[in-house]
């Protein structure tokens, strides 16, 4: 081979080396640039959820608030229920026909007859009747 050719040879190598190398730049800032807008999108939905969760932890929040709210407020409830019941069993104890009425209710649920109710609770037959025809009628 004669020199022209080999600097022919050396000048087509040299030019398909400078293509390649600008074919190169090229294509690899296209996918650089798309790595960056990729990135972005990365970085614009992350605060998106971002903000999304700090919403949420701030209903997360409220909600527990609300909810020991209304747990005190049961509690309240619950003990006034429990004040009532005492007072209910205080007046019951107190007035002696609702003993007697208390008493002549739990004989007829026993399973008593009239006449017993009758004695028992020195009751009129009419009411110790209408004790017992409560009590059929609940059963």
């Amino acid at each position: 081979m004669d020199v022209s050719a080999l600097s022919l040879l050396a000048i087509a190598t040299g030019l398909l080396a400078v293509v390649a190398v600008i074919w190169l730049y090229f294509h690899f800032t296209k996918r650089l640039t798309h790595l960056i807008q990729t990135h972005l999108e990365s970085e614009s939905r992350a605060d998106i959820l971002s903000d999304d969760v700090k919403n949420l932890e701030n209903q997360i929040a409220e909600m527990q608030t609300r909810s020991m709210v209304q747990g005190k407020h049961m509690r309240e409830l619950a003990d006034q229920c429990d004040q009532f019941e005492n007072q209910l069993r205080e007046v019951k104890l107190q007035d002696p026909s609702m003993r007697l009425y208390t008493r002549a209710a739990e004989l007829v649920k026993s399973g008593a007859s009239v006449e017993e109710v009758m004695q028992a609770c020195d009751l009129p037959r009419a009411e110790a009747e209408l004790l017992m025809s409560m009590h059929s009628q609940r059963s």
